[in-house]
């Protein structure tokens, strides 16, 4: 099973783009966070990972509107593609491509929003 949860912020503003043929394509960057107790320390720590995400079509364009910031549950599958450069380098992209995308508006205060009741202090469980 190929399946993807992210919960976090988001990390720059969404870049919409569209296809030759008309479908919209957006690219943003999740910031997501965990806490760890380090072995040595035994203090808290916070570990972030930025994560390369990518939704198409209606969805993608609803990204639109997010801004830098917006905490956002990401849900879809990941991908690994690769290209080559200009130079001829193979490269490799590993992205969540989203099937679902949940946010708050301006960190939740007073936006609407598609989460329903969600506030920071709320535990999802999965």
């Amino acid at each position: 099973m190929n399946t993807v949860n992210l919960m976090g912020n988001l990390a720059r503003d969404p870049e919409v783009r569209y296809t030759k043929n008309g479908r919209a394509v957006a690219t943003f960057t999740v910031a997501a966070s965990n806490t760890y107790i380090d072995a040595n320390t035994k203090d808290a720590k916070e570990q972030t990972a930025f994560v390369n995400c990518v939704a198409w079509g209606t969805l993608a364009e609803e990204i639109g509107t997010l801004r830098k910031g917006n905490k956002c549950l990401v849900q879809g599958r990941i991908q690994t593609r690769s290209y080559e450069t200009q130079n001829g380098e193979k490269r490799y992209v590993t992205e969540v491509v989203a099937s679902f995308v949940g946010a708050t508006l301006n960190g939740g205060h007073n936006e609407p929003s598609n989460f329903d009741n969600f506030n920071d202090d709320e535990q999802i469980p999965f």
